[in-house]
């Protein structure tokens, strides 16, 4: 393999790795979530049911703007009880030089105030150790569609590889909390833009 093509795959390698840790980042916040809400129910908003294919969630014409070429992978539901599952979709794009992705974890619940308030607590942790110059703020509903109720944002640039940033953003819809990442190559901002645009149509898909 030539020196360039072996620069290639290291730097892919070390993307791979660090996606992984921020989706286990992810669902270990979830599962938290879920085993140690509050007592009060789902405030208001539509009932969703575990989704039959993770894969529609995010439209091809969004796929094609933000991750082009990306393709989707499933990962088995995990039900902590009847009224609390959790479902981890992602698309991840094949460039070697410039991976781009979204990872997303739907969490389905009874107490999806307190499962939003813990999600947006704990992960944004994670990410102000992972991201420089990480911000965090409130997102008015209307930027994601009439079902969102709640919403934050997080963007920065990864600490550990260069030139790629990160956008991070929690939803809730009526039972469900949507975790969304976005992986770009252009800006935080960049980044924060298209983790807005996929968490809206990721909601707007949801039955």
């Amino acid at each position: 393999m030539s020196p360039a093509k072996q620069g290639q795959s290291r730097q892919r390698w070390v993307w791979i790795v660090a996606s992984v840790a921020v989706v286990a980042a992810v669902a270990a916040g979830a599962v938290f979530a879920l085993r140690d809400g509050d007592s009060d129910d789902a405030a208001g908003g539509t009932t969703y049911r575990q989704q039959t294919d993770e894969c529609v969630l995010v439209s091809a014409a969004v796929l094609t703007r933000y991750v082009p070429g990306a393709t989707c992978k499933r990962t088995p539901s995990m039900t902590i009880n009847p009224d609390e599952i959790t479902q981890t979709p992602s698309w991840t794009s094949d460039s070697l030089t410039h991976p781009t992705s979204i990872q997303a974890v739907l969490r389905l619940v009874s107490k999806s105030p307190s499962a939003y308030s813990r999600a947006k607590a704990s992960l944004v942790d994670v990410y102000q150790q992972q991201l420089t110059g990480a911000v965090t703020a409130d997102v008015a509903t209307a930027e994601l569609g009439p079902l969102a109720q709640e919403a934050f944002v997080v963007s920065g640039a990864s600490k550990s590889i260069p030139g790629r940033s990160d956008g991070r953003i929690v939803v809730r819809a009526g039972n469900a909390v949507v975790d969304i990442v976005v992986t770009d190559w252009t800006s935080a901002a960049g980044a924060e833009a298209a983790a807005k645009a996929v968490a809206a149509d990721f909601i707007s898909n949801l039955r």
